[in-house]
């Protein structure tokens, strides 16, 4: 379970979150919504600690993350970030390991009990062929399953995924759906910012807007993608249909 209270974050007094206050229930897929700006990935870092808030508490089980140790909290909650590009030569099979980092003692090298959950994280996303190959080498979908392999090896029960999707083609989109999909069956929290809003209205359980640094909506699909709702935050009109029992969104201005 994971509550975020009341958050307020800034930037060289630049505010960024204000007074963002939400919950995030274990099995379920949480999409977070919102115009260019409006704070999405600030939020997933300030529930990662990877910066703290000027103000407010975020809990994970009843805990608050500010007394939890980092490398304890890095065995509860794991960021797949926007930006996956690796600054050097390295293995797919290596990158997925620092994965294991937060179990290991200081200069503990890998076990046999690590090397099995790797194995697994590389068969989980259909990659573990290319486990020897340079990650720099690999297109950006296959990357990007790499970095998520690494999340899955923490074996972490709290899920950041930062915009995971972008600039995918079809397939990797839906090989990353699927392991969310995973995530939800095993009770993971789930939380992915998403700019794919009928990807989002599709697959999402729960959808979270946020606007201008405040949560303009917390609720359901149905509810977040009402006319009013996108109008008001996305400034264009939309409509829905139905093809084979599924919504689809159409926008316009």
């Amino acid at each position: 379970m994971l509550d975020v209270d009341n958050i307020y974050f800034s930037i060289d007094d630049k505010k960024i979150l204000e007074g963002v206050s939400a919950r995030f229930e274990p099995g379920r897929i949480h999409g977070i919504i919102g115009p260019n700006g409006s704070g999405k990935s600030t939020l997933l870092k300030n529930i990662c600690r990877i910066w703290e808030p000027q103000s407010g508490a975020i809990m994970i089980n009843g805990r608050n993350t500010r007394e939890i140790p980092r490398k304890e909290l890095s065995t509860l909650v794991t960021l797949v970030p926007q930006n996956t590009t690796i600054g050097f030569p390295v293995s797919v099979f290596d990158i997925v390991s620092m994965g294991r980092n937060p179990h290991l003692a200081r200069f503990e090298g890998l076990r046999q009990k690590d090397r099995g959950i790797i194995e697994r994280a590389l068969q989980q996303t259909n990659i573990y062929a290319l486990k020897d190959r340079n990650i720099n080498e690999l297109s950006g979908g296959e990357g990007q399953l790499a970095i998520i392999a690494r999340a899955i090896a923490t074996e972490a029960s709290l899920i950041l995924l930062d915009e995971p999707t972008s600039e995918l083609d079809v397939k990797h989109t839906l090989d990353i759906v699927k392991i969310l999909q995973e995530f939800r069956e095993q009770s993971k929290t789930i939380l992915v910012t998403i700019h794919d809003l009928n990807l989002a209205r599709r697959f999402c359980d729960t959808i979270s807007i946020l606007c201008n640094g405040r949560l303009f909506y917390s609720g359901t699909p149905e509810g977040a993608f009402s006319g009013e709702n996108i109008k008001q935050v996305f400034q264009v009109n939309v409509r829905e249909y139905k093809h084979d029992d599924t919504t689809f969104l159409d926008f316009y201005k």
